[in-house]
């Protein structure tokens, strides 16, 4: 698309209305070429309406240094004088429309034809005289299209195509030309305003029906039609900015805020009606997985609240607590999206916690409070979350993807993605930036997005992600949620209202360690009552199997896949699953998988049959059948079964290339102290040598978690000397007697119990928890590998203070040494975007950064400016409403010792 695009005129039969706006697009056009032309600094004021252009254009086009194209420039500029209709100009009717006034009527449709048409061809001939060679950066190519300069900060700068809504951009290059040539801001405040507004019409406005006029010191106006079952209403609304700068709504009762506008359009009452509908019938489906893998279990399954740790709180609260505290955050905006991951193993309860969180927020509160939008991977056939939102917002008849983002913007909903793991399958699914990028493209540093995953799985593939990625233009700031296993008062709770007493009956210890995940609770429950001779875990296995079989009925066809095979033929699916890290497999690898289990070539007849099982509900997507476990508690069994099966190096390899869970692992513990009466030692020993042989102690490589996870379960408790390098595990307690030495190790949280010597060498502990036993415990130097150390009388953060703490005498770091120490250690700790003034480098009110004013604000701005000038912090613009924002982020050389 050229100039000429840009500014032709429309056709004869388009609206009245959206000409005059083309009139004011061809003046802004006409404005950006005569600013391209002065070659230099400009006056240019953006964004600018029809008067200001038209002024501009009058009094700049003197850079065009052409009599003749000044002429016709001036000719554009007065040609909103132009009268089309009786008695009112283009420059009127403009003004009287966008203030709320009637539609145009009895227009002189061929003269304001003609006004158009007029101003394109001499604003083609201006451009082809060839005064403004370089068209950018005012005019720059969006998605193949020319767009033109709309509105610039330092963090951002819209433009407008010829159709189609404005795009933001934050290419460095072009804001930094930009700035270079000076364009100055009108009401920056109102502006960013209309902005916002224009963007959150688009989920409920008729398609390029939305008009907005800023021309401060006035309310925007907006013309638009509302979309609704019944049809388009049309509307004209007003807002303005108070004296606090809050957003007001001037509705027909009165002032009123702009989430109860928002709240209006969207049948507030009646949305919540129809997604708490929406709501039940996913509380059935979960009732019906439930009951189908265990149909002896029909009773009521009491909610019993879960405990969760939040990530850099020592207190644990219960899931209820933890979501009303997000929920009141929600409308907060702190220049990122806060992204909320609800980590925990399978089975452990997150889809039970999330639909009652959402539950709660759709039938009770005050009017206004944020509800939870729910979504689903369960049965989802989509292959993205766009697409995922809109299929699932389909029923309210209100809202779809853009909307449901709009109302997350101003905080008035929360969105909620459970088993996000799960969501885009082996089509799509490469990392999970790749399904939210767009997401918190569309959220611009607003609203609160929940996330479940298995922690093993995405958890912290996420993570690495968002390391990876750093240039996002968006990035939020992680929370993590663990939901933390179950107690045993919490367990009791449950089992008091099942058939069967746990406490009553002889566990062994590492069956007991499973009851504290509720799938395998409720398991436990279902096998008391059997009677059955088979072990807890073969029982859970064959329970399994024979309702695959069930499926196979009929004809002979349950004698084509015996129990034995069919847990063959899962496992092999199990670990093609955690291979390709993703939730399904292709009909192709289904039979692949079966192929390989027995160890031949599939008949017909068993290729056809096979695709009724898997307790792996299949789908249709794209064309094509997949298929995936029914519970993911399944997956993890049938992985660990298939590692125990192997080879030791085979088996190794595996766990080489996979990361496993911690449920997962312990697993792999019981079943291999079931097959072989003793403890994985040489299997651990064979992953150990993989990843002292790769040479990969990586903080986040599959290896290094399988490694930490396995060590932790078979050498965590122990009476003798212990040694493992290389590991990488969230969690890892120490206990028994005796020293241990963890080399090259990355750690998020360590415990070290009475009685245990710990020796740390080359690695990271994020934090030390020495509460249970002393200082002693720390052998040597070990402390320069810590971030956090956890007392039973304080938590230190920094080596110095740390030393400190620990009582070690020698050199101590002066005050300088000391301090930036301790601002390194929590740059480190932070899971986010450190966010900060560009003024004078403050934070906003976050309590998550309530560290930086702990030595005083001038402390903090002198070790940023150091920080800047050793090359080890670089500061980045940041697109943010209010004052100035800038990003911290580190270097390379700031991770240098």
């Amino acid at each position: 698309m050229t100039i000429a695009d840009l500014v032709a005129a429309p056709d004869r039969q388009q609206a009245p209305l959206k000409t005059l706006a083309h009139v004011e697009f061809q003046l802004r056009v006409l404005g950006l070429l005569c600013a391209a032309a002065a070659g230099g600094p400009t006056k240019l004021i953006t964004p600018g309406s029809l008067d200001v252009w038209s002024r501009y254009v009058a009094l700049r086009c003197g850079s065009l240094g052409c009599a003749p194209c000044e002429s016709a420039a001036h000719d554009v500029a007065e040609s909103i004088n132009t009268e089309v209709a009786t008695g009112t100009s283009i420059r009127s009717m403009r003004n009287q429309v966008f203030h709320g006034g009637p539609d145009p009527e009895n227009v002189d449709l061929d003269a304001l034809h003609r006004v158009v048409s007029a101003n394109a061809d001499r604003i083609v001939a201006i451009h082809e005289h060839g005064h403004a060679p370089q068209l950018e950066p005012f005019f720059i190519p969006i998605k193949g299209e020319l767009a033109a300069l709309n509105d610039y900060s330092e963090g951002s700068a819209t433009y407008w195509p010829r159709r189609g809504p404005a795009t933001d951009i934050t290419r460095p290059e072009t804001l930094e030309m930009l700035q270079k040539l000076g364009p100055q801001g009108g009401d920056r405040l109102l502006e960013s305003f209309a902005l916002d507004i224009q963007k959150d019409l688009r989920g409920f406005a008729q398609r390029d029906s939305t008009q907005i006029l800023v021309a401060p010191p006035q309310p925007i106006v907006v013309r638009w039609d509302l979309r609704t079952s019944g049809g388009t209403i049309r509307r004209v609304d007003q807002f303005i900015l108070n004296a606090d700068h809050a957003r007001v709504w001037q509705s027909d009762s009165g002032l009123r805020s702009y989430k109860e506008f928002l709240a209006d359009i969207c049948n507030w009452d009646l949305l919540k009606e129809r997604l708490l509908e929406e709501l039940e019938e996913q509380v059935e489906q979960e009732k019906e997985i439930r009951e189908d893998l265990f149909p002896d279990l029909k009773q009521h399954v009491p909610n019993v609240p879960a405990l969760v740790r939040v990530a850099g709180n020592g207190a644990d609260i219960t899931i209820t607590q933890a979501c009303k505290e997000i929920a009141a955050q929600a409308d907060v905006y702190s220049s990122y999206t806060n992204l909320i991951t609800l980590t925990g193993e399978a089975g452990s309860g997150k889809t039970h916690s999330l639909l009652q969180f959402t539950r709660e927020s759709l039938s009770g509160g005050s009017k206004l409070d944020p509800l939870a939008i729910y979504i689903s991977s369960s049965g989802a056939s989509a292959n993205s979350l766009d697409t995922l939102l809109d299929a699932r917002m389909a029923h309210t008849q209100i809202l779809n993807k853009s909307s449901v983002l709009a109302l997350c913007r101003a905080g008035l909903a929360i969105l909620v993605i459970d088993g996000f793991d799960e969501l885009l399958g082996f089509r799509t699914y490469d990392n999970p930036l790749s399904g939210l990028k767009p997401i918190l493209d569309a959220l611009r540093g607003k609203g609160t997005v929940i996330l479940s995953a298995r922690s093993s799985y995405s958890e912290a593939r996420l993570h690495r992600n968002l390391e990876l990625h750093a240039t996002l233009d968006w990035p939020p700031y992680v929370t993590t949620l663990e939901l933390l296993p179950w107690q045993p008062e919490q367990l009791q709770e449950l089992t008091n209202q099942l058939p069967v007493g746990v406490g009553q009956m002889d566990v062994p210890q590492e069956i007991r360690q499973l009851l504290t995940t509720p799938f395998f609770c409720l398991a436990f429950a279902v096998w008391a009552r059997s009677e059955k001779s088979l072990e807890f875990l073969q029982f859970v296995v064959d329970t399994y199997l024979q309702r695959e079989r069930r499926k196979l009925g009929g004809q002979g066809g349950a004698e084509l896949f015996g129990s034995g095979v069919l847990a063959d033929i899962f496992s092999e699916v199990a670990e093609l699953i955690a291979r390709n890290a993703v939730p399904e497999v292709s009909e192709e690898d289904l039979e692949l998988a079966a192929s390989q289990a027995l160890d031949r070539e599939l008949t017909k007849e068993e290729q056809r049959r096979l695709i009724a099982l898997c307790g792996m509900s299949s789908e249709w997507a794209e064309g094509e059948l997949s298929f995936k476990f029914t519970h993911l508690a399944i997956a993890e069994q049938f992985l660990a079964r298939q590692v125990v099966r192997l080879p030791i190096d085979q088996a190794a390899s595996l766990l080489f290339s996979v990361s496993v869970s911690a449920l997962c692992t312990q697993l792999i513990v019981s079943a291999w102290r079931a097959e072989y009466g003793e403890d994985p030692t040489e299997l651990v020993a064979a992953l150990q040598g993989r990843v002292n042989a790769s040479g990969l102690h990586a903080q986040r490589h599959p290896g290094a978690i399988s490694l930490g996870e396995l060590w932790a379960k078979v050498y965590g408790t122990s009476d003798r000397f212990r040694t493992v390098r290389g590991i990488a595990v969230e969690s890892l307690e120490l206990g028994g007697s005796g020293r241990v030495v963890l080399q090259e190790a990355h750690i998020q949280n360590l415990v070290v119990g009475p009685g245990v010597e710990v020796v740390l060498t080359s690695g990271s502990v994020d934090r030390l928890d020495l509460s249970k036993s002393s200082g002693a415990a720390l052998v040597g130097d070990s402390y320069k590998q810590v971030l956090e150390l956890l007392t039973q009388n304080e938590l230190a953060v920094g080596q110095s203070r740390i030393k400190r703490v620990l009582g070690l005498s020698g050199d101590v770091a002066g005050d300088v040494g000391e301090i930036d120490n301790y601002f390194k250690s929590n740059i480190l700790l932070v899971r986010g975007p450190i966010i900060v003034s560009s003024r004078d480098y403050a934070p906003d009110a976050a309590s998550r950064l309530n560290w930086v004013r702990s030595h005083g604000l001038d402390v903090w701005q002198d070790f940023v400016r150091r920080m800047q000038e050793e090359g080890k912090i670089t500061l980045e613009k940041v697109n943010a409403s209010g004052r100035l924002k800038v990003r911290l982020r580190p270097m390379d050389k700031f991770y240098e010792q």
